[in-house]
């Protein structure tokens, strides 16, 4: 499955057309702690993500993870973790940190990008 299609599939509310996309690496310290930010924010403000593994190994707080199957190249990701917003609408995708963030950061750097997606 495309990762278009994937996010098409993904469950969202009638008004919400947008989502995440989590690109990680298992192994990575900072993949693991950003993970726990992510998913703290997420929860609290009831986000729909898509979390995309590159190494095919899933996080606990992730079990909807899928493989990369060349996603991550096609999105010309070269560090994790990767977040970007996702507007099913629109198809546009926003990048949004290639770091870890501890979750107040986070929370504000997810703002400033649906601020700028909604102005264009």
């Amino acid at each position: 499955m495309t990762l278009i299609l994937c996010l098409l599939a993904m469950p969202v509310q009638a008004s919400e057309q947008l989502g995440l996309i989590f690109v990680y690496r298992s192994d990575c310290a900072a993949s693991r702690a950003f993970s726990a930010s992510l998913k703290a924010v997420t929860d609290h403000y009831h986000m729909a993500v898509l979390p995309v593994s590159l190494d095919d190994r899933r996080f606990t707080e992730w079990p909807g993870t899928v493989r990369n199957h060349g996603q991550a190249q096609a999105l010309g990701i070269e560090r994790v973790p990767f977040l970007a917003l996702f507007d099913q609408t629109t198809g546009a995708l926003a990048p949004i940190a290639s770091r870890y963030l501890p979750p107040a950061h986070l929370e504000q750097r997810i703002a400033q990008t649906l601020e700028v997606l909604h102005e264009k």
